[in-house]
């Protein structure tokens, strides 16, 4: 008798008799009864904080491309998400220290989305301000893949916010708010000088009067800087801008050198008149790591985008991406992820780290915060440093640190108080640069382990679902039950990209353990020397490794030049 047609009679019976009596998972769906992740970074040994001291990043994961803005002791920031969905999440916090999310901005594909972008399109870096004078939150940011520049506003950031409205007459990306004390608002934004470049990648900061009640650009668009900082050394992809007024003076804040290289740094600009000449500082960049040796200890590379706030107390703090690499390569899988400093002012200027200065792997806590005590790991703020976060899906709803891919999954919550998640079979797999029945987790930690509680009994060999790492639609792990020829198969799969297109590459399959009845346990650890990947078919059993010494840096950002950082996921198809 054909393994797999055992496995449907028994599991059958399990599903409907066992521990989860009243969970009945139908063919053509994966029911996921838990899923745990640990992480353990030596980094974060709470023995190496002082007295007073957090440790930075203060978000771990891709969290990235932070910006921050306050009303009164509230303290407000957007990441981007690129082509997960929901759309653009929303954190709070009091102290600048515990963030909670609250929402995401865009929680329907009405507001923004389509079913084809490819992983490094989407939402690009977006900002969030407040406008005091009409007590209104805004978010800009580029849907690229999509419908170009757009514009959101709330009155409360826990939302709703507006169904975006497209802004058009102009290029580029990372397009911020500014709003004057004098109740003007601009709007500035990256894109192509209107002449003649000198070098490849030459860009350009430009600024446009806007206006919020029409919610439309005004006015004359104007240069306000090109090329960057020191135009002899060719500076390329001149970004995300930022405008700021302090005293007497406008700063312009801009990154320089490109997100994912070592290379990038953020330099400073001032004028007296917002529409410049602005001034270049004499000791730019204000934030790099450029230059530092390669494989130094806690090192943290990519830094810029910087964006700055004033706190309730007077002083300023600014976040910035980074990332925390484990090869002297700059290999790193978790993403960009915020990083934080208090901002120096001297002689009008404000500085962050001086060249050659590394980034602290701690900080003195700003306004005398200290870490929360939460009841769980995402009971409320998201977790620093190691933790355990188990979840079980009790809850009425999928919680916000999980996210899809592209447009929202099928997925449900087991009712009746059940624990557990079932997700379809979607009709497109994981590379294929469609929805996917994929729900992911941010990897926060360069050493983790993850693992999860599966029912499954594939129906045909197009079947397949289990543990993935994605980062990018050509680049992931697949770590499952599929089936062939009357079989049901333990699988770990890759994707691989060539000429012509992307298809999946078979690392090792072998038949399901005999003791299989559709319940699997899926796990897999990032030990030194590679993923290890693991199975089991009773709670009681101890793992048995499936495949080991799987290659790491094929999901490192910096291999495959992508945005986002690895996420773990729940996966299920019907398209393998």
């Amino acid at each position: 008798m054909k393994r797999c047609f055992i496995a449907m009679a028994a599991a059958a019976a399990i599903l409907t008799s066992g521990c989860n009596s009243d969970i009945k998972v139908s063919p053509g769906q994966a029911y996921f009864a838990s899923f745990t992740y640990t992480g353990n970074d030596p980094l974060f040994d709470p023995a190496n904080l002082g007295n007073g001291e957090i440790f930075n990043p203060i978000l771990q994961g891709s969290y990235s491309d932070a910006t921050i803005c306050r009303k009164g002791n509230d303290y407000y920031m957007v990441t981007s998400n690129y082509a997960f969905f929901p759309g653009i999440p929303v954190l709070h916090s009091t102290d600048l220290v515990n963030w909670e999310q609250i929402c995401y901005a865009f929680p329907t594909e009405q507001h923004l989305f389509n079913t084809s972008l490819r992983s490094e399109q989407g939402l690009f870096p977006t900002t969030i301000r407040y406008d005091k004078n009409g007590d209104m939150f805004y978010i800009t940011g580029t849907l690229v893949g999509g419908g170009g520049h757009f514009i959101s506003k709330a009155k409360n950031p826990a939302g709703p916010w507006t169904t975006p409205e497209w802004l058009y007459g102009f290029g580029g990306v990372h397009p911020s708010l500014f709003f004057d004390d004098n109740g003007k608002a601009y709007l500035i934004n990256q894109g192509d000088p209107n002449y003649d470049v000198p070098y490849l990648d030459f860009k350009a900061v430009w600024c446009q009067e806007f206006d919020p009640k029409t919610m439309s650009l005004v006015g004359e668009r104007r240069i306000l800087l090109a090329g960057g900082d020191n135009i002899e050394s060719r500076p390329i992809w001149l970004e995300s801008p930022q405008l700021y007024r302090k005293g007497d003076y406008y700063y312009l804040l801009a990154s320089e050198g490109g997100g994912l290289g070592n290379g990038f740094a953020t330099c400073a600009y001032r004028a007296t008149d917002i529409w410049g000449p602005y001034e270049h500082y004499a000791q730019n960049p204000i934030l790099t790591q450029r230059r530092l040796p390669a494989g130094r200890e806690n090192a943290v590379t990519n830094t810029g985008r910087v964006d700055m706030v004033e706190a309730h107390d007077g002083n300023w703090y600014a976040v910035f991406q980074g990332a925390r690499p484990y090869t002297p390569n700059n290999d790193f899988n978790q993403g960009r992820e915020t990083f934080m400093m208090q901002v120096t002012w001297e002689d009008n200027w404000p500085y962050l780290l001086r060249n050659g200065e590394s980034v602290p792997s701690k900080l003195r806590a700003p306004l005398g915060a200290q870490y929360k005590k939460d009841t769980a790991a995402f009971a409320r703020y998201i977790p620093h440093g190691n933790f355990t976060y188990t979840e079980n899906f009790d809850t009425d709803s999928v919680p916000l640190q999980w996210e899809m891919l592209r447009t929202p999954s099928g997925v449900s919550i087991v009712p009746n108080g059940e624990p557990g998640i079932v997700l379809p079979l979607e009709m497109n797999n994981i590379r294929s640069q469609r929805h996917a029945g994929f729900l992911g987790f941010r990897q926060m930690h360069n050493v983790f382990s993850a693992s999860t509680e599966m029912h499954f009994v594939p129906q045909t060999s197009s079947e397949f679902a289990g543990l993935a790492l994605f980062l990018a639609d050509d680049n992931n792990y697949e770590f499952g039950i599929g089936y062939r020829e009357g079989d049901c198969l333990l699988i770990l799969q890759k994707a691989v990209k060539d000429d012509s297109g992307i298809f999946k590459v078979e690392i090792k399959s072998q038949r399901v353990p005999d003791d299989f009845i559709g319940r699997i346990f899926l796990k897999v650890e990032r030990k030194d020397d590679g993923f290890v990947f693991s199975y089991k078919a009773s709670p009681d059993d101890d793992y048995t490794v499936f495949s080991d010494k799987v290659q790491v840096e094929y999901l490192s950002l910096s291999r495959r030049n992508a945005f986002y950082g690895v996420h773990i996921g729940l996966y299920a198809s019907q398209e393998e």
